[in-house]
């Protein structure tokens, strides 16, 4: 589909990243509200918006947590972890340490594969100097979980992804594109605006008598001419 809206960048805490060895400029720019919903049926799962490192050269973090909590299948021992430098344990050459990062987390407990479904309303700040940006996906245990963005405004979805479970501990990277993040429903309200407009044109067209009216025209020019002719 034609993006057919054009937004203004502003560049915010401009950095350098480096592409192809190249020094390039940071441009991060903040979104508008989204809503990251994980459904799950593992014992565990975790979205982390940052590198392993907590440096954000993944290209995309959380500016501000808004809101989050359960949808369903939530009970008294269940955890949910929303927010930006939050502590998460990683598994090191068969030792356990503590990372830090922008992250939305659940934890339910081991074998628990009832079914659960956790939010959070959050901003995010996007470097577009970026073409891809990435996110960590993780998950403990058997099951299946699906791990989706979408605009708060339209509910429409940005990114959508799912892994599914093998009894050990889930980590895979995931990349993206960093476009969809802004404006994604008002691209799609200008075209239909468009579609519209030039509906509203055809129908106006299809029922004002226009040939009609231009035959009348041709005949009365012509007896116009004919009376003329007779007079002569």
């Amino acid at each position: 589909m034609t993006i057919l809206a054009v937004s203004i960048v502003t560049v915010r805490n401009a950095g350098l990243s480096s592409v192809a060895g190249e020094a390039v400029v940071s441009q991060w720019q903040e979104t508008e509200p989204v809503r990251v919903i994980i459904q799950s049926t593992c014992d565990w799962g975790r979205i982390l918006f940052d590198d392993l490192n907590s440096t954000n050269t993944n290209g995309i973090r959380i500016r501000t947590v808004l809101t989050s909590g359960w949808f369903t299948g939530k009970y008294a021992d269940y955890t949910l972890d929303v927010g930006r430098n939050v502590p998460w344990q990683d598994q090191l050459y068969n030792q356990t340490v503590v990372r830090h990062g922008d992250l939305i987390s659940f934890y339910k407990g081991l074998r628990d594969f009832r079914y659960s479904e956790v939010y959070a309303d959050v901003v995010f700040d996007v470097d577009l100097s970026m073409p891809q940006v990435y996110v960590w996906l993780m998950s403990g245990g058997n099951g299946t979980t699906t791990f989706e963005i979408t605009n708060l405004a339209n509910g429409g979805t940005i990114w959508r992804d799912i892994i599914v479970g093998n009894g050990v501990t889930q980590q895979v990277r995931r990349v993206m594109s960093p476009q969809p993040f802004f404006h994604p429903g008002r691209s799609e309200s200008v075209v239909v605006m468009a579609w519209l407009s030039v509906a509203l044109i055809v129908i106006i067209f299809l029922n004002f008598p226009i040939l009609e009216l231009l035959v009348h025209k041709i005949k009365q020019r012509r007896h116009r001419a004919r009376s003329r002719r007779n007079r002569k």
